[in-house]
């Protein structure tokens, strides 16, 4: 059985991976602060500012696989804190994957939809990125530093959903949650993703690596949908009011990242990989569903 280094070990994707990995190989975490976890062996606490100490834990570790989870992944958050965004997504990569190089160590780095800017969509791996944004500036500079440092590496561009363990963090939540309460929402009609379930995203990347995957790679949904319509399919599949979604865009004096784009992403190359078409986003909001009274407690319970 591997052992695989999960950094964000208490976040979204972090807790997910948790889940899904269980059984499947040594999970060894990293996260702001120590904790006791019944998805993860040891959960070491490590602030990735601190980029010394986090490649010091690679090597003492020494996994097989480092998953790369964590990032300041907000496009406002990053905005306002750049020397963060700027310590975690990029110089602490470029220390874990320094780290993971020199062990033989293979590395799975987690990148974003947002290395683009959204005027076209459906981009593929050979399109140039074009960053809208500070958090995508540093999440494109981390999957460079990840590229340049370890040979065995799959870089992900994705965008996911969920259920994660706030309650708080994912688009999923966020309308199942204001729905369920009642309340009038917004769903974006020009703002266009392929947000991928993450335990499809999960589930997808332990495949890739089982078929040895390297490179980048974009591993989303296979289907394009608008916030809106998205929502839409989110309030039929919980059996919530559709008619509290209103079709309309941000204010005007919203942040910039809020604006009309498409930042869809073409998954043909990972779908040839995998031998089969990524999941659409349908089908993720319905095992979501499906997942809500077991899963959704295993992870908010951690």
């Amino acid at each position: 059985m591997e052992t695989w280094l999960v950094t964000g070990a208490r976040g979204f994707l972090g807790t997910n991976a948790g889940v899904l990995l269980r059984g499947r190989a040594r999970l060894i975490g990293q996260a702001r602060t120590a904790a006791e976890s019944g998805l993860y062996e040891s959960i070491h606490g490590l602030d990735l500012r601190d980029s010394a100490q986090i490649g010091a834990l690679v090597r003492e570790v020494n996994p097989d696989v480092v998953l790369h989870a964590a990032a300041i992944s907000g496009h406002e958050t990053s905005a306002n804190d750049p020397e963060q965004a700027y310590a975690v997504n990029v110089v602490a990569t470029q220390e874990i994957a320094r780290a993971a190089s020199d062990i033989g160590a293979r590395m799975v780095h987690i990148s974003t939809d947002a290395v683009f800017a959204g005027t076209v969509g459906n981009y593929s791996e050979n399109d140039e990125p074009e960053p809208f944004s500070y958090y995508g500036e540093t999440k494109l500079a981390g999957e460079d530093a990840v590229r340049q440092a370890v040979e065995d590496h799959l870089v992900v561009r994705t965008n996911f959903f969920g259920w994660s363990e706030t309650g708080r963090k994912s688009v999923l939540e966020f309308f199942v949650n204001s729905l369920r309460d009642g309340q009038n929402v917004r769903g974006y009609p020009d703002f266009i993703v392929t947000s991928i379930y993450v335990r499809a995203l999960l589930e997808s990347i332990w495949q890739l690596g089982e078929e040895g995957a390297v490179g980048t790679l974009h591993v989303a949904s296979r289907d394009a949908l608008s916030k809106y319509d998205y929502g839409i399919l989110v309030a039929e599949q919980f059996g919530l009011d559709a008619d509290l979604i209103a079709r309309r865009g941000p204010d005007a004096d919203a942040h910039a990242a809020s604006r009309s784009r498409d930042l869809s992403l073409d998954t043909s190359r990972a779908a040839a990989i995998l031998g089969r078409p990524l999941q659409s986003q349908g089908e993720g909001i319905r095992q979501a569903y499906d997942d809500e009274s077991v899963i959704a407690g295993i992870i908010r319970d951690r």
